[in-house]
C-alpha cells in the first residue's frame, strides 16, 4: 500500500492553534481570498450557507431579502439554490449601495440605495408582499445599524422564517474597530420584539459568524 505523508497538510498545520488564532486565520485568508460559488468571491462562512439552505428547505421560503451584496457571490449561489428548490417563481432581493460587477440572473431585483432608507425598505417591502420571505443581513455591522434593519425588515418576515444577522462573530471576537455589532443588537431586537426569538439550535456547528443572529419570527400581530 502507497503511504501518503501528511506533514505540512491543512489539518496539521492548525491542529496547535487555539480557536481565537483560527478563527482570525480563518477569516483572513480563507473567508476573503477562497470562498467562491461559480468563481465569484462570497465572502462567507460556509458552514452558515450549510445551515441557511437547510432553513430555506423547512420553511418553504421563496423569497430572500439579501442585505450587503458584495462581489455577489452569494447572490448567485441564493439565486441557484432558490431556483431549484422552489421553482423559476422563486425570488432575491438584492440590497446594496453598488451593484456587483457581475451579470445578475433574471430571479433576482437589485436595488439600488441605503438598506434604511424609506425609498428602500419600500421596494423591498412591495417585491416580496404575499411571499413567504426571510432576510439575510450582511450590510453594515454597526450595532445601531442592524438594531435598524431589525425593525424595518423584521416585519417583512413571513412567520416560522428567519432574519439572519451575519457576522456577529465581531463581538465574541472583540474586533474592537467593529464592535459593538450584530450580536448585540440581535439580542436588544428580541428584548423589544416578543415575535422574534434567537434560535440557537442554528449555530449546530460551532464556527458560526452569526452567533445569536438566527432569529425566528415565532408569530406575528399584523
Amino acid at each position: 500500500m502507497e503511504r501518503h505523508s501528511t506533514q505540512g497538510t491543512g489539518l496539521e498545520r492548525n491542529l496547535d492553534m487555539t480557536l481565537r488564532d483560527w478563527v482570525e486565520r480563518y477569516q483572513r485568508e480563507i473567508v476573503f481570498e477562497q470562498v467562491r460559488y461559480r468563481g465569484v468571491l462570497a465572502w462567507k462562512n460556509v458552514l452558515d450557507l450549510w445551515v441557511v439552505q437547510e432553513i430555506i428547505w423547512e420553511t418553504g421560503v421563496d423569497t430572500v431579502i439579501e442585505i450587503g451584496v458584495g462581489h455577489g457571490g452569494t447572490t448567485l449561489w441564493l439565486s441557484d439554490l432558490l431556483a431549484n428548490f422552489r421553482g423559476a417563481n422563486a425570488r432575491v432581493i438584492s440590497i446594496d449601495l453598488e451593484a456587483p460587477a457581475i451579470a445578475l440572473p433574471e430571479n433576482v431585483r437589485f436595488i439600488r440605495g441605503d438598506s434604511i432608507a424609506p425609498a428602500t425598505v419600500a421596494e423591498a417591502k412591495s417585491l416580496s408582499a404575499g411571499r413567504k420571505t426571510m432576510v439575510i443581513a450582511d450590510g453594515d455591522h454597526a450595532a445601531k445599524h442592524v438594531l435598524a434593519e431589525m425593525r424595518l425588515y423584521g416585519p417583512l418576515v413571513s412567520e416560522g422564517c428567519y432574519f439572519v444577522a451575519e457576522d456577529g462573530i465581531i463581538d465574541v471576537m472583540e474586533w474592537e474597530s467593529y464592535t459593538p455589532g450584530p450580536s448585540v443588537a440581535a439580542k436588544e431586537f428580541v428584548r423589544e420584539n416578543d415575535e422574534f426569538v434567537i434560535d440557537r439550535s442554528r449555530e449546530k456547528f460551532l464556527l458560526t459568524y452569526a452567533p445569536n443572529g438566527f432569529l425566528k419570527r415565532v408569530r406575528r400581530s399584523d
